[in-house]
């Protein structure tokens, strides 16, 4: 029984690591490609929801918030927000919590842009 635990929790582990290095590994190879290029059909409701939100709008590009091939975050971290974003950032009273969790991702509305104080 011991055995049987002390295995579950070693494929366990092993597991988790490999998740973690993997979770924001881009699925393809990204190159010089605009990633409009595939997901435009790949994700179209998606890249909608980007074309109609603040960042489609005033052209902010999917890289500015996800990185490149070398460096690509499915979620962004709050530091990368704060690149653009450094007063909401700072007055954000959830400042242990990530932007997207009250900021769907891709659906950043004009209404939203505002100063959290």
């Amino acid at each position: 029984m011991f055995n049987f635990i002390k295995v579950g929790f070693i494929a366990l582990t092993l597991f988790l690591t490999a998740f973690a290095v993997y979770a924001d590994k881009h699925p393809e190879e990204i190159g010089n490609k605009d990633c409009m290029e595939c997901h435009a059909e790949v994700t179209p409701e998606t890249v909608q929801q980007w074309e109609e939100s603040a960042h489609g709008f005033t052209g902010v590009k999917c890289g500015v918030c996800h990185g490149d091939e070398f460096n690509f975050k499915k979620i962004p971290a709050n530091e990368t927000c704060r690149g653009c974003h450094a007063e909401q950032v700072e007055n954000n009273f959830m400042a242990d919590k990530p932007c997207a969790m009250c900021h769907p991702a891709h659906t950043f509305t004009v209404h939203k842009q505002k100063d959290y104080k």
